[in-house]
């Protein structure tokens, strides 16, 4: 219990971190928003790259030797730490867009309400697969499996969350000038972020437009359900990226007793 309440404490700041960054996000300054993004993309690449090296022990350890010379050289290294960093800077940059775009409580309130979530299923997980996992490899394996169902429980709730929420009226209009309506909104003092934010609401403005010119027509509710899934598909993103920053933060803190090398907790 005192395992999980010190993961909570360290994960608290991430969501902690993402409300002030949806207060003062539209306010920052293009050097400030390179600055923040960049900041957060190390952040998660520092995770990704620590776990993708102990997935890369785990299948040398069945492959290779561990005294063969191809054990070192394929261990993990700059490349590959380069490769995370590559997929975390746009992550981390429309994690840092959904949270200037926010307008209203429940996302944020969700990514806080979420951090026990993810400790829990970390823990479950890790009782789980304990006679099956190999000892010094089950930290790391529990923490992937209790990232898959995390992020499945937030897109169904965010689906389901998108059945309810109030939408702009956009029916008497065309594509272009929902697209065009929505883009409009978007004010930001850097110009950088304005021009993301656009982006992304462009992005809603065609999911809004098809769920409105084409859902109404579609009578069996498991069908409109299917339907807007698909539409907020586009937002798994934000949450991967959120759970990627969490998962690091865990990671970092446990390095040295999740690390292939030495027992686990």
């Amino acid at each position: 219990m005192r395992s999980a309440l010190n993961d909570m404490l360290w994960l608290l700041p991430v969501p902690l971190l993402l409300v002030v960054l949806s207060r003062v996000g539209v306010l920052l300054t293009d050097a400030a928003v390179v600055g923040i993004v960049l900041g957060l993309a190390l952040f998660m690449t520092s995770g990704i790259w620590l776990r993708s090296v102990v997935r890369r022990r785990i299948f040398l350890a069945g492959a290779l030797r561990a005294d063969s010379p191809w054990y070192r050289h394929l261990r993990g290294g700059a490349l590959m730490a380069l490769v995370a960093l590559g997929g975390a800077i746009p992550l981390a940059a429309i994690l840092v867009v959904a949270t200037a775009r926010v307008d209203g409580p429940q996302l944020l309130l969700g990514m806080v309400l979420n951090v026990p979530v993810l400790v829990l299923l970390r823990g479950f997980w890790s009782r789980r697969i304990a006679g099956h996992a190999v000892p010094r490899f089950r930290a790391m394996l529990a923490l992937r499996l209790a990232l898959a169902v995390n992020l499945g429980l937030l897109f169904l709730a965010l689906a389901a969350a998108a059945l309810f929420r109030t939408y702009p009226n956009l029916s008497g209009l065309t594509l272009a000038e929902a697209v065009l309506s929505e883009a409009g909104r978007q004010e930001a003092a850097s110009e950088l972020l304005q021009a993301l934010m656009q982006l992304a609401a462009s992005k809603d403005a065609i999911a809004w437009w098809l769920g409105q010119q084409v859902l109404p027509g579609v009578i069996e509710p498991g069908l409109q359900l299917a339907g807007w899934m698909v539409l907020v598909a586009t937002d798994v993103l934000v949450l991967w990226s959120y759970l990627l920053i969490c998962a690091s933060a865990l990671t970092l803190v446990h390095w040295r007793a999740w690390h292939p090398g030495s027992p686990t907790e």
